[in-house]
């Protein structure tokens, strides 16, 4: 079964799109061929979601063939592997951990796929692709940020929020997820057409999502008619699964934060979506291809990020 984007970026919307085109094929039966070859690029969100995507596959779709520009995963050999890591979206896939993340599921010949190497290093990267098993794990990866964040000029205050949107995000997995997969985190700097950086993070998971988790606070029953609706409420300062209070502060804190240095969100989960403009303010929330579990996106302009006090 053949699913192919055509988006030159893999993001948000070119994600929900192979979801989309999952949802309408996936009973056509056979195994899976991806054709991404019109993607040039893959920020943090898309990276995430391919790894939850791919991992959680039945098993009549695997091994999954998957296949970028230049570089096809099912007539990959060891020499064409070597000559795609020079360059484009499949080396720096490469150096974010990607190809390490999705080698049990792929349709490759040995050796069709690069192993890591310790001398790959992508800097721009403060994280990249980990999976988020346990306390340690968020733990390792804040230090690795923060490690990194050190050379950004970012001011005391701005490296201080970076850090707490991914810790809040990664411990909301442990917390709200029900996944023994565990969650999937990316974080970037980029510098978009117009010649503006921005630090882009992109957190996801493939468990119970989030308005099966709010579910479990009976107080939140009768606002949970969707999943779009669901997204709106767990947003709200004081919105959780644990009726007995002390929870539900980390997403409005994202929120908050996004505001303060005029970033956007992009939230996920089930069919629902739910977007919010740091700038104007502006949060939408609608419908979305179904999507397992939780996914979100976060961009700060770094302007912003060193200006701050």
């Amino acid at each position: 079964m053949l699913l192919r984007s055509t988006a030159p970026t893999y993001s948000v919307k070119a994600h929900d799109d192979t979801l989309a085109a999952w949802e309408d094929a996936q009973y056509q039966g056979g195994k899976l061929h991806l054709d991404l070859s019109s993607c040039g690029f893959f920020d943090p969100y898309g990276m995430a979601g391919l790894v939850l995507f791919l991992n959680h596959l039945p098993p009549e779709a695997l091994p999954a063939r998957l296949q970028l520009r230049d570089w096809d995963s099912s007539t990959a050999t060891p020499q064409s592997a070597h000559e795609a890591g020079r360059r484009g979206a499949f080396s720096y896939l490469w150096r974010m951990n990607f190809w390490d993340l999705v080698r049990p599921v792929l349709d490759a010949p040995p050796g069709a796929l690069p192993e890591i190497s310790n001398t790959v290093v992508d800097r721009n990267a403060l994280l990249d692709l980990s999976i988020l098993h346990s306390h340690a794990a968020i733990s390792s990866a804040l230090r690795q940020a923060g490690d990194i964040l050190q050379n950004l000029h970012y001011t005391v205050p701005a490296r201080g929020h970076v850090l707490e949107v991914l810790s809040e995000l990664c411990s909301n997995v442990l917390l709200h997820a029900q996944t023994e997969f565990g969650g999937v985190a990316a974080m970037q700097t980029y510098r978009n057409k117009n010649g503006v950086r921005y630090i882009v993070m992109g957190i996801g998971d493939a468990g119970i999502g989030v308005r099966a988790s709010l579910a479990a606070n009976g107080k939140l029953a009768g606002r949970l008619e969707n999943d779009a609706q669901a997204l709106g409420v767990a947003v709200q300062a004081g919105s959780s699964r644990f009726a007995s209070g002390g929870h539900g502060g980390g997403l409005p804190r994202v929120l908050e934060i996004a505001r303060r240095y005029g970033g956007r969100v992009a939230f996920r989960s089930g069919r629902g979506a739910l977007t919010f403009n740091g700038s104007s303010q502006e949060r939408q929330a609608f419908d979305a291809p179904p999507l397992l579990g939780t996914q979100l996106r976060i961009s700060l302009p770094e302007s912003k990020l060193r200006a701050e006090k």
